[in-house]
């Protein structure tokens, strides 16, 4: 084994790595974004929240929920915005509020009698995550108002116990995490499979001069993107029906909408993952590269699109990123449908924005083709 043949070889891919400056941005760029995005969300506390509180009833010159909620809406990040009993199913529904912390009539009694007292903490199944953040704000700051006793009461006042909480998901009952979470799966898996499937397929068509040689016939490059997209299809639609038929049989995944409607919008997700394959493949000159668009384009998606943290806790230039990303919208959808039991019609929005990402990747990339065959 010769030591100087093998330095020699591994100079030279370094060097030819070096000097490919699209390879060397790429290489940079992917785990910088990765990490950043990390150190934003495990560095920081989850961005604003809104809570709806419906208060108890004042007893005498207490009011331990009133307190709670003061001290909630000082606490940073954290809007309190007071509801009625009946107003509850609509805020949530209309996504005013992330979750509504629900003081029983007598808690404030119940508490200074050292009986047994609780709130409720109700959550939308489109938000699974929201009820954790709400339940340690509503710990840390009901332990400082029942621990100090309140302002009112005598300074040798025993601490009041805390209440026990109780959860309730909207549209959710019954359902196990994974029922929860499965939407974001589906349409998550669907959108990384076909999108690396895409890309590389491309780019590989690209490498063996197959574009050049369809470029100088009659075909148009409108044309040749549609009909590649037409191909690469089939196969995405073979990836999308496993994914969903193993989370129905396989998963047992509680579905509380049609199946219809789940295979609607996972169509129009795999058409926009489709065509942003074909897109970022013009970016590309080799495999490695197009391996390297893989988390720049995925990882972002998957930190904004709701699955670990609501949308509506990001700052406001991270909802503005996150609301311009395709997984965002079929996230909202396949949750309403599969969670809330939604229809179609109740998700045209979502569908429509699907269709006008995919539409947009076309044009882009009938527009790209030249470049991708330079």
């Amino acid at each position: 084994m010769d030591a100087s043949r093998i330095l020699s070889l591994g100079k030279r891919i370094a060097t030819q790595c070096l000097r490919d400056k699209r390879t060397m941005a790429l290489i940079i760029a992917a785990p910088s974004l990765v990490m950043l995005l990390l150190a934003y969300f495990f560095s920081t506390s989850a961005g604003s929240i809104t809570i709806g509180v419906v208060l108890d009833h004042r007893t005498g010159t207490e009011h331990l929920s009133q307190l709670i909620a003061d001290g909630l809406n000082a606490s940073d990040n954290v809007t309190v915005v007071y509801l009625e009993e009946k107003d509850i199913n609509a805020s949530l529904n209309n996504k005013s509020v992330d979750g509504v912390i629900y003081f029983p009539p007598n808690f404030t009694r119940n508490v200074l009698d050292s009986k047994p007292s609780y709130v409720k903490i109700v959550t939308h199944g489109n938000n699974p995550s929201a009820g954790g953040i709400i339940a340690q704000k509503f710990a840390n700051v009901s332990a400082k108002v029942l621990g100090s006793r309140a302002p009112v009461q005598p300074a040798a006042s025993p601490a009041l116990a805390m209440p026990s909480v109780e959860a309730e998901v909207l549209y959710g009952e019954g359902y196990k995490s994974i029922d929860f979470f499965a939407p974001y799966i589906l349409g998550l898996i669907a959108f990384i499979f076909v999108f690396m499937f895409t890309s590389v397929t491309f780019l590989r068509e690209r490498s063996f001069g197959t574009l050049e040689r369809l470029m100088v016939s009659p075909i148009t490059r409108a044309e040749i993107i549609i009909g590649y997209m037409l191909g690469f299809l089939v196969f995405a639609a073979i990836q999308s029906s496993i994914i969903l038929l193993f989370a129905i049989f396989v998963l047992n995944v509680k579905m509380a909408g049609g199946v219809l409607a789940v295979v609607v919008v996972q169509f129009l997700l795999t058409l926009v993952a489709v065509n942003l394959g074909i897109f970022c493949s013009s970016f590309a000159k080799n495999e490695l590269q197009a391996i390297q668009f893989i988390p720049l384009v995925l990882l972002p998606q998957i930190f904004l699109d709701g699955m670990f943290w609501p949308v509506s806790t990001f700052p406001n230039y991270l909802q503005a990123l996150s609301y311009i990303m395709p997984l965002t919208y079929a996230n909202d959808a396949l949750q309403g449908i599969m969670v809330q039991g939604v229809g179609l019609g109740d998700i045209w929005v979502d569908i429509l924005v699907l269709l006008g990402f995919a539409v947009a990747m076309i044009v882009l990339s009938t527009l790209t083709l030249n470049k991708q065959l330079q």
